[in-house]
């Protein structure tokens, strides 16, 4: 568990100490780590903050009322400002988490919510995430929608709440106090400390730095009565102690003023008092009422002071001194009525009694991942949702061949939604945006993986076969609405096969995320969101720096230098959603030996298979005539170890100006290599990406403009991605994933994608074509056959 807490005053750490308690009470063995949000947040943020609150609330009250009435009167002020924080603490938050890995984030401060908040929003992170509002009144910087839970510390502070911040989901918790503050035996209490038994002891206690009116108040209850005996928790203010004392001397000598340094029995001197009078409503009120003890909120400090005492006093537990007449009346009423103190102390134990932190807790776990989470999309992930139009769905997927079982039952619905249930982002959809709003992903309460799977058996009034499955299934966009996903199981194929078929937005996912998670979750190992951060390294010199931006303008220059790509028949006017679809397997042993033979890694044999299917089916040197290449668009991974278990699209384009003209294999393998070597070994894919992040820091208007104008027919011809797969078996619940086919999404203007990918012992080609080109879609796989047939002979 990962406690984010800040050094401001000592009521965040209390809050902190009691959640580390009530966690470790809960599930032994824990392992607790503390973060310091300013600490966190930069060298001598701290201090500096620590000083200017100190500074506020001392010398100049007014200004600290000011900006926390705006902050709650005017929400834009309120939203920019927690934004501003939030990606200020969030960036800086992210490589701790990263390194430290939490099951569960507990926030007591808000700027450290902000930046959890900024996490989720932006990087997707999913941990379990609760913040504990301490402060009675739950201003709007404290309370986040993006977190799973904040806890508030009574009813009356649900409604504001969930007015300043819509959508959050908020609860009421018990006092977060540690367990020394319960009700406890007033006259042992006393004893140990050396108060008197009779008597009326106030405390007071205005937090670590003791600000406020304390010496005023210490005056006014010390003429209350000779029998009352006040106690002064200074804190870390010794100055103040020092004054108190020098102040009355006479009162000090007799017993009547403790004036104590920084203590660590806040708990037995709570018990031992009557009355605790503050100023701020924090941590020392939660601990006075969970004592069972009245509070008196004297001369409340400006802000949040004064906001606490005024929803306490509505809750019935404080009453509120402005002056110092109320409070000389209020402790006359409380020592002359008894009764009036013992039910005020009643009214406090039932409070504090009403549930314990243990059940917030189990309640954060419950819903956590239900929350109204958003997060904006990746620049590269936002493109797709950009150029997507009704007859060029942006959509990638797989189809999956699942065997039988060892007992020969075919794999079931609850094994179909099992397996797509590790799809990334799947319970959510994608909000477009608006001209000034980027598109982002937002979670869809309620949805359920089950919902988003249905059947389909083969044969009566389904598809006669799994081709035409493919082409009913792929043809549909997807709804959007409960998930950004569907699949569906194709029942009835031979020996007790059944088929997987799977589709996902392309701004949740590039082909590597979608096989990827599938085998992973077969396997026992889920994608995550967002990938951990890398810790701060050391920064580049100048001369690398200047190195960089040579070589990044090296690469717009390549790109602006590459100009069209060739007229095709492969390019025209996608006028409907309606695909078509063609399979080809090739066994991946013979497939390495054939490039073996040729000198060639499999994936550029590949790719040279792809070429020459071109070549035969369009006849570029026959009576149609045509150029003597196209320009393929194939996505290259930017996946690290850091990444590759991570959602979203992380590729980079390559370009390649495949060869398709007439010339024999082992050419066109040669030349295949160095066509895909000349773009994948210059600098021009990453410029492609520096420039596709870059579009994505436009207004989204302007960026959805520039979107359509880089990713559409006039720079490439035809889509195609050599994707890695599972080398060794993969298996879910007892029937074996013996094939799989990447599915890809075409783009505006283009009729043609191919997906490649190595699975098990096949080599396997999907091609996926506008309806327009339907007979080329199935030419290019049977020409693939033979190209492949040839090679083999050739070398054999």
């Amino acid at each position: 568990m990962l406690i984010v807490s800040a050094n401001m005053g000592e009521g965040h750490n209390a809050t902190g100490r009691a959640l580390d308690q009530a966690v470790r009470a809960n599930w032994p063995g824990v392992t607790v780590e503390w973060l310091d949000t300013l600490d966190v947040m930069g060298r001598g943020v701290g201090p500096v903050f620590r000083e200017i609150y100190v500074t506020n609330v001392r010398r100049t009250p007014w200004l600290y009322e000011f900006f926390y009435g705006a902050v709650r009167r005017w929400r834009w002020l309120a939203n920019s400002s927690k934004r501003f924080v939030g990606s200020w603490c969030g960036r800086r938050l992210a490589r701790h988490i990263a390194r430290f890995q939490p099951d569960l984030i507990l926030s007591t401060y808000p700027l450290g919510s902000a930046g959890l908040a900024w996490l989720r929003r932006h990087r997707g992170l999913r941990t379990p995430m609760g913040a504990w509002v301490s402060d009675f009144s739950p201003h709007p910087f404290w309370v986040y929608a993006e977190l799973d839970l904040n806890l508030v510390m009574h009813d009356v502070a649900v409604r504001p709440a969930t007015e300043w911040v819509p959508g959050a989901r908020v609860r009421v918790s018990a006092p977060p106090v540690t367990a020394g503050f319960a009700p406890g035996d007033r006259a042992t209490a006393r004893a140990r400390h050396g108060l008197p038994d009779g008597g009326f002891v106030a405390l007071v206690s205005c937090g670590a730095f003791a600000f406020g009116s304390v010496e005023s108040g210490v005056r006014v209850l010390l003429g209350t009565g000779d029998d009352v005996v006040v106690v002064v928790a200074c804190g870390r203010n010794d100055a103040l102690r020092k004054r108190l004392m020098t102040s009355h001397p006479a009162e000090a000598a007799a017993g009547r003023l403790r004036a104590l340094e920084w203590t660590n029995d806040m708990a037995g001197l709570t018990v031992a008092s009557d009355v605790v009078v503050t100023n701020a409503g924090g941590a020392t009120s939660l601990e006075a009422l969970a004592c069972g003890r009245a509070v008196l909120m004297y001369r409340p400090i400006a802000a949040h002071g004064r906001a606490n005492a005024d929803l306490m006093a509505a809750a019935g537990l404080a009453e509120v001194c402005v002056d110092d007449a109320e409070l000389a009346a209020a402790v006359y009423r409380l020592r002359t009525e008894p009764d009036r103190l013992a039910a005020i102390e009643r009214a406090s134990v039932a409070h504090s009694a009403a549930g314990m932190v243990a059940d917030s807790l189990t309640a954060l776990l419950a819903v956590a991942g239900s929350s109204d989470a958003r997060r904006r999309l990746r620049p590269e992930d936002a493109l797709f949702v950009h150029v997507q139009t009704p007859e060029v769905p942006q959509q990638v997927g797989a189809v999956l061949i699942l065997d039988a079982k060892p007992d020969g039952s075919p794999a079931t619905l609850a094994d179909a939604a099992h397996l797509f249930g590790a799809a990334p982002g799947l319970l959510g959809r994608i909000d477009p945006g608006s001209a000034w709003r980027h598109p982002r992903w937002v979670a869809v309460p309620g949805a359920t993986v089950a919902d988003l799977v249905t059947p389909v058996d083969l044969g009566g009034d389904g598809p006669s076969d799994l081709d035409g499955a493919m082409d009913a299934f792929f043809s549909v966009p997807i709804d959007g609405t409960a998930g950004t996903g569907h699949a569906q199981l194709v029942r009835g194929m031979d020996g007790g096969r059944s088929a997987l078929l799977i589709k996902l937005h392309h701004a949740g996912a590039d082909g590597i995320a979608v096989t990827g998670a599938l085998v992973g979750r077969a396997r026992g190992q889920e994608f995550i969101a967002e990938p951990a951060p890398v810790a701060a390294t050391e920064r580049p010199t100048v001369r690398q720096r200047l190195g960089a931006g040579r070589e990044l303008a090296t690469g717009v220059l390549a790109l602006a230098r590459s100009g069209r790509a060739v007229p095709s028949e492969l390019n025209g006017p996608v006028r409907s959603s309606d695909r078509h679809h063609s399979r080809v397997d090739l066994p991946v042993a013979e497939v390495r030996q054939v490039a073996r033979a040729l000198r060639t890694p499999t994936t550029d044999l590949a790719t040279a298979l792809i070429g020459e299917a071109l070549h035969r089916v369009l006849h570029v040197d026959g009576a149609r005539g045509g150029p003597d290449h196209l320009r393929m668009m194939m996505p290259r991974s930017t996946r690290t170890t850091r990444t590759f278990r991570t959602a979203g699209n992380r590729t980079w384009a390559a370009s390649v100006d495949l060869p398709i003209g007439p010339m024999s294999l082992a050419d066109r393998v040669a030349s295949t290599r160095a066509a895909t070597d000349r773009q994948v070994g210059s600098s021009a894919p990453h410029a492609a990406h520096a420039v596709v992040w870059l579009l994505g820091q436009l207004p989204p208007w302007l960026h959805a403009v520039a979107a359509r104008l880089v990713y559409r027919s006039t720079w490439f011809n035809a889509i195609a991605s050599v994707l890695p797969g599972a080398r060794s078996p993969v298996v879910l619940n007892g029937s074996r994933v013996s094939v799989v086919y990447p599915v890809l999404a075409l783009a505006p203007g283009v009729k043609l994608s191919i997906g490649v990918m190595t699975w098990a012992d096949l080599l396997t080609f999907c091609f996926a074509g506008d309806l327009d080109i339907a007979s080329t879609v199935d030419g290019l796989a049977d020409a693939i056959r033979a190209a492949f047939k040839e090679a083999r002979a050739l070398v054999e």
